[in-house]
């Protein structure tokens, strides 16, 4: 929290839907996509939410709304106490400054057309931080942040690698000193190897500017290295959130347990010992959301009452919120399969 405790940011029943249209009998119909259904977390002062989950749960909807490169359907997001939504164009503007983003594919996020310099000193120039000399040696000097060679100014993205491509994307975000940076599955695209430096540099930047993110992923290993706290979601819906730590030593909700039950296990003993969790079925589509617990029709603990009622996001215990109707019991059950 901030020094009058108030959180960086705050998002409060963040709703984003899509009217989508499909070939019917006769006549074309439409039909409501509920991309991301009713969110809510709060991110403090230097502080690293994880974002985990499926491709395709509304994770980077939920990256990109936050920052209202789209509009919700329904909630609000306060950054810094100032309401996102109530804010004159101009002014939104001048607070996205403080508001970045790093995107997945470094390839498609930076002009073929623009030189490393030029898209690096867009922002400055937008922002009006910088010109002339002052403008070339903060370039310089964001380069050299990011530990690429500031003589690399004239050169094209096409001349990197897809290492320094993101390294570029990570100095464009930090130009204007920003106070939050969404980060949209950063390392995906990257081999193993690149994917440690980037990270490494991550937190480096984020002691040295005491940086709060926002991070996506789909890989609990590289969520559980950087994260303080880790947000699950699943079909649009934050299913679990909690500390790191508490998360990962005990999942309460069933999926969340099939996320951890996926990893890989290098040893091949401790493998073959542990039950693995494997829900049933396919993700239901979020055009028909199912109802009750979304997730009930793959869960192998679901009873009538998750057909019919669904659960809200409730504390079991230090902080720890699960929505699940049976999250104890589902606990209790995961620590059994791994003794």
């Amino acid at each position: 929290m901030s020094a009058n405790g108030t959180p960086l940011l705050d998002v409060d029943g963040l709703k984003v839907y899509y009217t989508v249209t499909g070939e019917g009998w006769l006549i074309r119909q439409r039909h409501v996509l509920h991309a991301v259904d009713d969110v809510s977390f709060q991110i403090a002062e230097g502080e690293t939410l994880g974002l985990v989950g499926e491709s395709g749960c509304g994770k980077s909807t939920t990256g990109r709304t936050i920052l209202f490169l789209e509009r919700p359907t329904e909630g609000t997001v306060r950054f810094q106490g100032q309401d996102l939504g109530a804010l004159e164009p101009e002014e939104l503007r001048a607070l996205r400054r403080r508001m970045q983003i790093v995107f997945q594919d470094p390839i498609a996020s930076l002009n073929p057309r623009m030189t490393i310099g030029q898209i690096i000193s867009e922002p400055l120039s937008v922002h009006h931080l910088a010109e002339g000399k002052a403008r070339r040696d903060r370039i310089a000097e964001l380069l050299s942040m990011v530990e690429l060679n500031p003589e690399f100014v004239q050169r094209y993205p096409h001349e990197f690698s897809g290492g320094q491509r993101q390294r570029i994307g990570i100095a464009r975000a930090i130009a204007v000193e920003p106070s939050f940076i969404v980060l949209d599955e950063p390392v995906s695209a990257l081999d193993v190897s690149i994917q440690a430096q980037v990270l490494a540099l991550l937190s480096n930047l984020q002691r040295r500017l005491n940086l709060s993110y926002l991070f996506i992923a789909h890989d609990l290993a590289v969520v559980g290295q950087m994260s303080d706290r880790v947000a699950v979601m699943y079909l649009g819906k934050i299913v679990e959130l909690a500390t790191r730590d508490d998360l990962y030593q005990r999942p309460h909700h069933p999926y969340t347990q099939a996320l951890f039950s996926a990893v890989p296990i290098p040893d091949p003993a401790e493998a073959r010992r542990r039950q693995r969790l494997v829900p049933g079925g396919e993700v239901p589509s979020p055009i028909n959301p199912p109802a009750g617990c979304r997730f009930h029709p793959r869960c192998p603990l679901a009873q009538d009452i998750c057909r019919v009622d669904e659960p809200v996001l409730r504390d079991v215990g230090s902080g720890h919120r699960v929505a699940c109707h049976f999250a104890e019991e589902a606990a209790r059950g995961f620590q059994a399969a791994l003794t």
